[in-house]
């Protein structure tokens, strides 16, 4: 393999949208190829790198697009709006405070409570109406950051969803494309959770419905 067309392979790979365009016949190979010569400043002739983009294999790529859009077409699509991000560090005293938290929420009133941990912190999030309570419960130096006026996209899934490579980078694909930002992102198969800006949930539920909407053909 030629360095032309090991770059170009590497240039392909590394992009998923691109391949997806090519693999609808949205992109000129000619275009595209002007595109890789000047962005990864390649010593090379036009013709060459585009032979090399025609090449490239697009059938596996193809067939697992498929099978993940049909099942992202099965999605359920539902969104809470007013939630609010509360980051904190993950110590012990921490952790024994977050059963409390729930006495605080009323989920038999659909009160949201979403707690995601990792190795140095913990994201828990809450509606706005809440957050002054448990703010309450955790010490003031524990709190890293809140960041308010965040709404949720949920995604309930095929069953089968969670066994389809493909499914979270359509996803996050489309809502990229419509340049809206995913402020935090977790999964409980087969429910997606998604969270937004507030000014940007109805743009990324009308871009979730077009997706979800079913496939002709």
């Amino acid at each position: 393999m030629t360095n032309i067309t090991h770059e170009v392979l590497k240039t392909l790979d590394n992009n998923p949208s691109i391949r997806r365009c090519m693999s609808q016949g949205l992109i000129n190979t000619t275009a595209l190829a002007k595109y890789i010569i000047k962005e990864k400043n390649i010593d090379a002739t036009l013709d060459a790198v585009s032979s090399a983009i025609r090449r490239y294999k697009l059938d596996k790529y193809d067939e697992i697009f498929d099978v993940a859009n049909r099942l992202v077409t099965f999605g359920e699509i539902s969104t809470k709006s007013k939630l609010a991000n509360i980051a904190v560090i993950k110590d012990s005293e921490v952790q024994e405070l977050l059963p409390k938290l729930f006495s605080i929420i009323q989920f038999n009133r659909g009160d949201a409570l979403r707690i995601i941990q990792a190795d140095e912190a913990i994201k828990i999030l809450v509606n706005e109406k809440n957050l002054d309570k448990v703010k309450e419960l955790l010490p003031k130096k524990k709190i890293i950051k809140i960041d308010r006026n965040l709404a949720e996209l949920n995604i309930h899934l095929h069953p089968e969803a969670v066994k389809t490579p493909g499914i979270i980078a359509i996803i996050s694909n489309e809502l990229a494309l419509n340049n809206i930002n995913v402020m935090e992102f977790m999964s409980c198969v087969p429910e997606m959770l998604w969270f937004v800006k507030e000014k940007d949930i109805l743009k990324a539920h009308n871009v979730m419905f077009r997706l979800c909407g079913p496939v002709e053909g």
